[in-house]
C-alpha cells in the first residue's frame, strides 16, 4: 500500500521569489487593487509600519525566504518521494466562469504549464514570472492519473463529491499554485503530481475550515488504501494571510499546525478567509492529511510591502 511519508507547506506567492528591489513594484500593483482598500488602510497603518519598510529589512526577508524555499527543495531532495499530491487552487487558470469546483482531482496523464507573455503581465509580475511559468515553451508535466482516479473514487465512498478533471481546455494553464512546486520546491527531480483543487477563492461555493480539515483527514485514507507499494508527499500550497497581511490570524493558523489543534484550525474565522487569504484552507487540508506525522520545521516572514500593510505571510512547513 502507499505510504506518505512527507508534508511540505509553502507560500507561492511571487514576493517569495522577489528581491528587495521588486518590493515597492508588489505594492504599486496593490494601490491599484481595489480589494485592498489601500488609501483606507494606509491612513490607519502607516505610522506603525515604518519600521518594516525599509530596503535593508525587506532584502533581509528576502533572502531568509530563499533559505527556507532551498530547505524545503533539499528534504524533498532527500526523501525523494515517488509521487507529491499537490493541495492547491485554481485562479482562474483552468477553470473559468463555466465551473469553479468546491474540490477537484485531475487524473490524467500529463498536465501542460502554457508560456506567458511578459507584456501582458503588471511589472511587479515580470521579474518573478520564472518563479511561476514558462515564457517561451510548453512544459509537460507528468502525472500519476491512477491515484488521481483511486482518490476520486475514495472520496465519493467517504461523502465528499470532488469534481474530476482529465483533460485541458485550449489555452488553459497549469495554475501557479502547482507550477511554483515544480519549478521552485522540486526542480531537480520529474516527479508526477496529483493535483487537487480547493476553492480558496470564488464565492459562492469556497469550503469552510472544517470541511477542509475532514477532506484531509479523508485524502489520507484515500492515499493509504492505493494499492501500490509507493511513497507519496502532500504539499499544501500558498497562503498565509495576504495581500491584507493578518499577523493575528497567521498566529492562530501556526498554532494550530504547531499544536496539531483540529479545532483551532476547523473554527478559523472564515470572513478572514477572504481574496488570497483563503488559501489558508490549503494549509488546512495539509494539515488534516499529516496528522500521523510531526510538524518538524517552520519559517514565517511577515512580509510587509507598503504603509497600508499589504503583502504576503510567508510561511514555510515540513511534517516528516
Amino acid at each position: 500500500m502507499a505510504k506518505i511519508v512527507l508534508g511540505i507547506g509553502s507560500s507561492h506567492s511571487p514576493q517569495v521569489s522577489s528581491p528587495s528591489d521588486v518590493w515597492a513594484m508588489h505594492a504599486q500593483r496593490d494601490r491599484e487593487n481595489p480589494d485592498t482598500q489601500y488609501e483606507a488602510r494606509e491612513r490607519e497603518l502607516a505610522h506603525v509600519l515604518q519600521d518594516q519598510l525599509s530596503p535593508e529589512l525587506w532584502q533581509q526577508k528576502y533572502e531568509q525566504c530563499q533559505v527556507a524555499v532551498a530547505h524545503l527543495n533539499k528534504v524533498i531532495e532527500d526523501v525523494k518521494p515517488d509521487v507529491l499530491v499537490v493541495v492547491g487552487d485554481d485562479q482562474e487558470e483552468l477553470f473559468w466562469d463555466e465551473v469553479k469546483p468546491t474540490f477537484a482531482v485531475f487524473w490524467g496523464s500529463e498536465i501542460k504549464d502554457l508560456p506567458h507573455n511578459l507584456e501582458e503581465l503588471h511589472p511587479s509580475l515580470r521579474p518573478v514570472i520564472w518563479a511561476w511559468h514558462t515564457t517561451d515553451e510548453p512544459v509537460h508535466y507528468p502525472t500519476e492519473g491512477d491515484l488521481g482516479r483511486h482518490i476520486l473514487e475514495c472520496m465519493v465512498t467517504e461523502g465528499f463529491d470532488v469534481a474530476q478533471s482529465k483533460t485541458q481546455l485550449e489555452n488553459r494553464s497549469l495554475g501557479h499554485a502547482y507550477t511554483f512546486v515544480k519549478r521552485r520546491l522540486a526542480p531537480q527531480q520529474d516527479i508526477p503530481t496529483v493535483p487537487v483543487f480547493v476553492n480558496c477563492f470564488y464565492p459562492p461555493n469556497q469550503p469552510t475550515p472544517a470541511r477542509c480539515y475532514e477532506f484531509g483527514r479523508a485524502l489520507r485514507r484515500a492515499i493509504e488504501s492505493w494499492d501500490q507499494d509507493k511513497t507519496v508527499a502532500i504539499v499544501g500550497s500558498g497562503g498565509l494571510s495576504h495581500f491584507k497581511l493578518d499577523e493575528k490570524l497567521d498566529e492562530l493558523v501556526i498554532q494550530g499546525l504547531k499544536d496539531q489543534d483540529a479545532e483551532i484550525l476547523k473554527n478559523l474565522p472564515r470572513e478572514k478567509l477572504e481574496g488570497a487569504s483563503g488559501e489558508i484552507l490549503n494549509w488546512i487540508v495539509a494539515a488534516g492529511a499529516l496528522e500521523h506525522l510531526s510538524l518538524q520545521y517552520l519559517e514565517y516572514v511577515s512580509g510587509y510591502r507598503s504603509p497600508a500593510g499589504t503583502g504576503v505571510g510567508m510561511t514555510f512547513a515540513v511534517w516528516q
